[in-house]
């Protein structure tokens, strides 16, 4: 992991490979340096928030100075909100996805950042933001870059430095294990090599696991996880995670594990199959989540499950016009087999719903509509009122976009069978609202979060702020903000 120091000296005189630091409007700048005050006007910088101008070394200490601008522009939209407030941009460094800029495409292996720094929330985002910024997936390549080795963060100094350092470790490491399982390849994680992950990565910690196979699977009437996993030579899994601290609260996760998905039987293009590995980043993120509320020793149980499959088009597998039934008995026809995430995530909402649990949060890359009704850099969060409200506020204090979404009663009726209880796909428009309102018939009135990240959680286009070219991490900040929050 990234070795972290902080300081309360002048940047400037800290040997390093790139030294970044923030501009502003009338090129005000976080530094106290005349030189650099001089190569900003000669440059011409800009200073629009989120711009950069890299300047070359003016002394002896730092190879290169990038310099981060923090202007807001009229209205500024910032990653899918208009807002007012210079902090969501990069002005104090608090933005995640902001602070880190320069870092990824430099090749620095030591960074200094010199912000404006007012708190430990914003040095805990500052040192996010540069770990993650620098990320790169290298399993699969002979060769790669220099990775990122040390963080050197300029702080006030009432900073208590070792509860900053310790979340700062914990939540970017968290972030990276998301991005590492979501960017492997398909034939390297399938449910039962991700259950050996999930093996690995919760050891050590104090987090209970139970697996489910295919047979336990049936035992359990678990009938739509089955029905998922049945064209796949991979059999289905479902996994269940227990961090119980004795606590009095308890919180559920449920995350959409496919590892890969095809469409099944109702083929997607080949075109749109190139990300599917991705489509089991909901599992990888409430995993990564309850890892990290372990580590930092949240006073609050978490139950998480992990609902695995493979939507594969074998000869086993589920036809359109089948029909399944579900953990909670209701009768499912299935009439578009490329519907198959909110099937698998069913069964494990019934699952969490029968227990004592104080509040459900699913997590899925479910709906093509969510990317087409909110973009690409916005999640849509759907449920009950205060768990969705909660989830937003804690996803705006993060820096991480995500918008608030109804469910209209009268889209049900699109999900209406004429053999069975429901559909398992509805009306075109609004279907990220289609899914949402399918998924709420197994959480038995529980208060209930639906987080669909499809656009977000996965970055196809050129890197941009922190963000990678692949997984992006986007949701992990923000469930662990939401079960904090419960705890105040």
């Amino acid at each position: 992991m990234v070795k972290i120091n902080f300081s309360t000296g002048n940047p400037l005189e800290i040997s390093a490979d790139l030294l970044v630091a923030y501009v502003g409007s009338e090129l005000e700048i976080s530094l106290k340096s005349e030189d650099v005050a001089q190569a900003l006007v000669d440059l011409d910088a800009k200073t629009a928030a989120c711009s950069r101008t890299l300047l070359p070394s003016l002394d002896s200490h730092s190879r290169r100075i990038a310099m981060v601008g923090t202007t807001p522009a009229q209205s500024l939209s910032v990653r899918g909100y208009d807002r007012d407030s210079a902090i969501e941009v990069v002005g104090t460094g608090a933005h995640r996805h902001y602070s880190a800029v320069g870092v990824r495409d430099t090749g620095a292996k030591h960074v200094v950042l010199a912000g404006d720094y007012e708190n430990q929330e914003d040095v805990v985002q500052a040192g996010i933001g540069a770990i993650v910024g620098a990320y790169e997936y290298t399993k699969y390549r002979q060769s790669a870059q220099a990775a990122l080795e040390e963080i050197t963060i300029i702080v006030p100094e009432d900073i208590d430095q070792q509860s900053v350092q310790n979340r700062i470790t914990t939540l970017a490491e968290a972030m990276t294990t998301v991005m590492d399982l979501v960017n492997c390849a398909p034939n390297d994680l399938y449910p039962q090599s991700f259950v050996k992950e999930v093996e690995r990565l919760i050891e050590g910690t104090e987090i209970d696991m139970e697996v489910w196979d295919e047979h336990r699977l049936a035992q359990e009437n678990c009938g739509a996880i089955l029905a998922v996993g049945m064209g796949s030579v991979r059999p289905p899994r479902l996994v269940k995670l227990t961090y119980n601290p004795g606590a009095t609260h308890q919180v559920s996760f449920v995350g959409k594990g496919i590892t890969f998905d095809s469409g099944g039987l109702s083929l997607k293009p080949s075109s749109s199959m190139e990300t599917m590995k991705s489509d089991m980043t909901g599992a990888a993120t409430v995993l990564a989540t309850t890892i990290a509320l372990a580590k930092l020793g949240a006073p609050i149980g978490v139950t998480t499950y992990l609902s695995l499959a493979e939507n594969m088009p074998g000869g086993g597998a589920q036809r359109p016009s089948d029909v399944l039934i579900a953990r909670n008995g209701m009768s499912i026809e299935t009439t578009n087999t490329d519907a198959e995430g909110r099937l698998v995530m069913a069964d494990a909402l019934a699952l969490a719903a029968e227990t004592g649990t104080e509040a459900i949060v699913d997590v899925a890359t479910l709906t093509g509509a969510q990317m087409v009704g909110l973009g690409e850099r916005t999640a849509g969060v759907m449920g009950s009122d205060s768990v969705r409200d909660a989830i937003v506020t804690s996803a705006n204090q993060v820096g991480e976009p995500m918008w608030p979404a109804p469910l209209p009663s009268y889209l049900k009726d699109s999900l209406k069978s004429n053999v069975a209880d429901m559909k398992n796909s509805g009306t075109r428009w609004g279907g990220m609202l289609v899914a949402g309102i399918f998924l709420q018939e197994f959480v038995a009135e529980k208060p209930w979060g639906h987080v669909d990240i499809a656009g977000p959680s996965y970055n196809e286009n050129s890197p941009w702020g922190a963000n990678n070219k692949g997984a992006t991490g986007m949701g992990l900040l923000t469930l662990v903000s939401w079960v904090e929050s419960r705890i105040k």
